[in-house]
């Protein structure tokens, strides 16, 4: 368990508002969020999105199977890079763990999406979400 120090590092590790912006360099940005969920513990919230082009003819799936590759190895990236930040900065090892939330009353959360926004004969638009979950130790 983190105390509010620790916190407060992860919290500058996973800071992307100034300097570290990956959506001009990769083409697709990653956001960061804390949350302290009742039961386990604090939660870090990890999402993907980026926005797309899609041939009507390959099909959406096609597309978003690509996506799902390519955004959990980001997540990866990114995942690493903020235990080797958190490790730089406390001096212990931040352990985190893929997380599920199954509780009585909450929404399951959708693991990938992807939302059409305009629809042409010869080309869709669409912006592609993942969230993933991890539960702090």
């Amino acid at each position: 368990m983190l105390n509010l120090q620790e916190i407060r590092m992860l919290e500058s590790c996973i800071n992307t508002t100034f300097g570290r912006s990956s959506y001009r360099d990769m083409g697709h940005n990653i956001a960061f969020k804390t949350m302290n969920h009742c039961d386990d513990g604090i939660v870090l919230e990890v999402r993907f999105e980026t926005m797309l082009n899609i041939n009507p003819r390959e099909g959406i799936g096609t597309q978003q199977k690509e996506y799902d590759d390519r955004s959990r190895k980001a997540i990866d990236e990114e995942i690493k890079r903020v235990k080797k930040d958190f490790r730089t900065e406390s001096g212990r090892a931040l352990k985190v763990k893929e997380f599920k939330s199954e509780r009585s009353g909450q929404q399951p959360l959708k693991e990938s999406y992807l939302e059409v926004i305009s629809y042409n004969s010869s080309l869709m638009r669409g912006k592609y979400y993942r969230t993933i979950q991890y539960h702090i130790a």
